[in-house]
């Protein structure tokens, strides 16, 4: 036999371990930093099932995906829940109708002059306040007006200033909706001339009140108010009816500008002596004016 021929016999004796290798563990050739020698290389065995529980481990403590998110800061709404307005200005059209006393020489019992004037555009200052904590609020209104309005025929002409201060308090019922209570003061002084017959008064009187406000936002800088309020009932005056919708915006995180319309109604009859003067004015026209918000 020649030297360089070798018999293959190990081949049969150990080709029923190399078919069953997973009963023996694996190896993995080491080899030492920058030494490529195969005689320095070193064979590590590693465990199957070893290997299988570092990969679950591995996979379990892998963290999940997380949702990405917007970087930008949520845009919350600017304060609302305290308004101040300093600064209201009302242009309201002025119309009244007004019946005078009859006059001393006359009975009690008959009716003097009526009449009724034409609308005009005056001018009316407001300020106030609204409040809201949780599901109340509350609500402080000044008013003052002096207004004046005329018919050429036949003829009527009066002079109308007045004072109303009024309070309520609300409860949210819906979202949004509040239903309100309070009082009004009206303190009107009167100049009434109806054809050649003249009169004054400065009647005053306290209404009760009973009202609904809507108030919504509209984003971060708008949001809109829709008030409405009735009174009198004959306890203060005849009648007393208000209603404004306005809205309001939020140029600065404190300060702001509303603008709306309004209009408002009473009647109120005073009575001396027996003879009633009793005067009707409405008003309506639209508001303007600054509001400081917190």
């Amino acid at each position: 036999m020649k030297p360089d021929q070798r018999c293959p016999w190990p081949l049969f004796v150990l080709w029923p371990f190399l078919l069953c290798s997973h009963a023996f563990p694996q190896t993995l050739p080491v080899s030492n930093e920058g030494n490529r020698d195969p005689q320095s290389i070193r064979w590590l065995a590693i465990d199957p099932e070893a290997t299988a529980s570092l990969q679950s481990g591995s996979n379990a403590r892998e963290p999940a995906a997380s949702p990405q998110t917007s970087n930008k800061p949520p845009q919350n709404p600017y304060g609302w829940h305290i308004a101040l307005y300093p600064a209201l200005a009302w242009a309201p059209i002025f119309g009244t109708s007004i019946t005078l006393p009859p006059v001393p020489s006359q009975p009690i019992t008959v009716p003097g002059p009526s009449g009724s004037t034409n609308g005009a555009l005056n001018a009316a200052y407001f300020g106030g306040t609204r409040l809201e904590i949780g599901k109340w609020s509350g609500n402080l209104l000044f008013m003052w007006a002096a207004l004046s309005a005329e018919r050429k025929t036949p003829f009527a002409k009066v002079n109308l200033d007045f004072v109303f201060g009024d309070v309520l308090l609300g409860r949210e019922v819906l979202p949004g909706l509040y239903a309100e209570g309070g009082a009004r003061r009206l303190a009107l002084d009167i100049h009434a001339t109806v054809q050649s017959s003249s009169a004054s008064r400065s009647p005053g009187f306290w209404d009760p009140l009973i009202g609904v406000t809507y108030r919504r936002e509209l984003g971060r800088k708008w949001r809109i108010l829709i008030h409405g309020d009735g009174g009198g009932f004959g306890a203060g005056s005849d009648v007393d009816v208000t209603a404004t919708g306005r809205a309001e915006w939020q140029f600065a995180r404190h300060f702001g500008i509303t603008m709306g319309y309004g209009g408002m109604h009473f009647s109120e009859s005073d009575s001396q002596n027996g003879r009633t003067l009793k005067i009707s004015p409405t008003l309506h026209g639209p508001i303007i004016g600054f509001g400081i918000f917190f």
